[in-house]
């Protein structure tokens, strides 16, 4: 699920005299600049516009910056040097991503700012460094540079600059899955711009810790924050918050099958971004909507949604992550609209896609490996200096005490040799370490290459073929109408989900808990959509805890079973899938209100019951079965 966090990663207005607040229209600006005085609202000017192009054309930015630069040096204008650099790091550091030259006039900021022994300049140079760290993507370095940039703005009582602050290390914490303390630093910031009074800063720090609780499953403390953002935002009329307020309701709220609710805000969200959306967020909105609508049935209306995403596509820089779940979207929407032969041709990219996204998660795995021997080895390197370093230490000892009795000079060599005979244990000990590193990188490497080499086959070989008869019965089912060709489509399709059931049991990107949540819950959905069944889907799990292959398809065909049970026998009118983490133990409950079940009898239903029992116990799970109001059928399993 995508998020849209609002943070800064540069103060854009960097400083809040009278003068400057007046010049937020390019008009006005060129104006001034027109004029061409000699004086500090000119500097302002040449800066403001300059920040103004800096999202247009970024060339022409950088020679306002120097103008204003130029002329700030001319009349010795001290705080106009300080807001070209910090403009110009911005530029060079977020912009253009040209970190390099950010880092050089991060330098010469930091110089010019001790000149002036200047606390609040020099404060500014530790947050350029700090935003350019962050935009590459070297978070530690980030970190330090905020953390000085605190100490010197503490001194200058500069409390807006503060806040600033505190949102991005809400982000750079948010980013390294450290949530605790994400919501620390956001909560810093949010009691700073409350005192201040800056609503676009209280706007950004609710929209941060509702992501935040997002993360740490608090649905309560996310919603609440994301309403403080929209009351917020509608209160100083800011349409671009509002819209990216929006955004998050609708995502939030179809994250729990809210869909009437996520439809509202996602409609909201698309009169806006018609507007003042960007292309990436229109893509997101529009492909948001048009998956909610083919969830609700509602084809025709996710038609102009979907067509909308298609044409943004190529325009956005998605990640595989996010191709992956776009060719899913086109896949569903076209098998639900009976454009088979669309699907079937998407599903061979789908499958390059995520075996892309396999091999890439082994090589990170891999390369985890890799660095864990190279620690090994630099212990290894450490602990043989540590050894020379005791043998002249030692050779040292002997020389200068030589004089002293032989009963202490024999205490010594003793202590060398015991000292040399626990390094040798030492040593020993990192080869067999490095051997065993070396062997479980080999044979991890072979089972993730083996098990997306057979998915790829399966899917390859049989998939192409079982769609290709699927297709073909289809097709032959609008021109013969014989009940034998009915038979061969639907024990196709059953081979069709049958199989893609194997390839997903058997691709190691879905070897994560919340992967087997997500696959039963659209099984479910899909399996109760054509009967009069409600489903209650309900889920509170760690979705980082791993599943093997073998272990997700026997708990999922055992669901599988429970659920078609209810759907043939217990007359029910509503369904609860209830799933569940708790000290290790994964606890899934299926309960329906049906007239109940012969849990005893040796029916067919006996039967099954009974091979249901039989797979949790060969996965060393457990499965309960009770009459309460209907039946309740309970697995649990628990994590090694």
């Amino acid at each position: 699920m995508l998020k849209f966090i609002i943070t800064f990663t540069l103060s854009l207005l960097i400083y809040h005299n009278s003068t400057a607040q007046t010049f937020n229209q390019k008009d006005s600006l060129q104006v001034i600049i027109k004029k061409n005085q000699k004086d500090t609202n000119t500097v302002w000017a040449l800066l403001g516009y300059g920040r103004i192009m800096s999202n247009e054309k970024e060339d022409s930015a950088n020679l306002y910056f120097q103008k204003g630069y130029e002329l700030s040096k001319n009349i010795k204008f001290n705080k106009g040097i300080s807001g070209y650099y910090a403009n110009v790091t911005y530029l060079f550091g977020h912009r253009k991503k040209q970190f390099a030259k950010a880092l050089t006039l991060a330098k010469n900021y930091e110089k010019f700012a001790k000149t002036q022994k200047n606390d609040y300049f020099l404060a500014k140079s530790f947050f350029a460094y700090a935003a350019i760290f962050q935009s590459w993507g070297k978070a530690d370095s980030a970190i330090i540079y905020y953390e000085k940039a605190i100490l010197n703005f503490e001194k200058v009582k500069d409390l807006s600059e503060m806040a600033v602050i505190y949102t991005n290390l809400s982000g750079i914490y948010l980013n390294q899955n450290l949530f605790d303390l994400g919501i620390q630093y956001g909560k810093k910031a949010l009691d700073i711009d409350n005192v201040m009074k800056d609503t676009l800063g209280m706007i950004s720090d609710n929209t941060n810790l509702s992501i935040l609780y997002f993360e740490k499953k608090n649905s309560k403390l996310e919603e609440f924050h994301l309403r403080e953002s929209l009351m917020l935002s509608k209160k100083v009329n800011s349409p671009y918050d509002i819209m990216m307020t929006c955004l998050n309701m609708a995502e939030m709220f179809k994250t729990r099958s809210m869909y009437d609710s996520s439809i509202f805000y996602g409609e909201k969200t698309y009169k806006y971004a018609l507007k003042y959306g960007s292309d990436n967020i229109k893509f997101e909105n529009s492909s948001n909507l048009a998956d909610t609508y083919i969830e609700l049935g509602q084809y025709k209306k996710a038609l102009p949604y979907f067509e909308s995403a298609i044409k943004l596509a190529p325009f956005i820089d998605l990640n595989l992550k996010r191709k992956i779940d776009f060719t899913d979207l086109k896949i569903k929407f076209f098998n639900k609209t009976g454009q088979f032969k669309e699907a079937a041709i998407l599903m061979l990219d789908y499958q390059k896609l995520t075996d892309s996204l396999a091999k890439n998660s082994a090589l990170e795995e891999v390369l985890t490996f890799e660095n864990k021997l190279k620690k090994a080895e630099s212990e290894k390197i450490i602990l043989a200096k540590e050894i020379e370093i005791s043998k002249q230490r030692t050779w040292l000892y002997v020389l200068s005490i030589s004089g002293f009795a032989l009963l202490l000079l024999g205490f010594l060599l003793y202590r060398y040799q015991n000292k040399k005979q626990i390094a040798k244990s030492q040593q020993i000990k990192l080869l067999e370490q490095e051997n065993e590193f070396v062997a479980v990188k080999a044979s991890l490497e072979g089972q993730l290459n083996e098990r997306v080499r057979i998915s790829k086959e399966i899917h390859d070989d049989l998939g192409s073929s079982m769609t290709t008869i699927s297709l073909l019965t289809e097709i032959l089912k609008t021109k013969v109408d014989l009940p034998e060709v009915s038979k061969i489509s639907d024990t196709s399709a059953k081979m069709v989900d049958a199989m893609n059931e194997i390839v997903w049991s058997l691709n190691t990107q879905n070897d994560r808990l919340g992967s087997l949540v997500a696959f039963i819950r659209k099984y479910a959905r899909d399996f109760l959509q054509d009967t009069h069944i409600k489903l209650v889907f309900d889920e509170n799990v760690n979705q980082d805890f791993t599943l093997p292959g073998h272990v997700r398809r026997s708990i999922y065909l055992v669901i599988k079973e429970a659920i078609n049970n209810v759907v043939k026998h217990a007359d029910a009118h509503e369904l609860k899938l209830n799933i569940t983490t708790d000290n290790q133990v994964l606890v899934i409950k299926i309960q329906d209100d049906g007239k109940g079940m012969n849990v005893e009898s040796k029916t067919v239903l006996g039967h099954g019951l009974k091979n249901m029992r039989q797979r949790m116990a060969d996965i060393g799970g457990s499965l309960q079965i009770s009459q309460s109001k209907g039946m309740l059928v309970e697995l649990s399993f628990k994590f090694i």
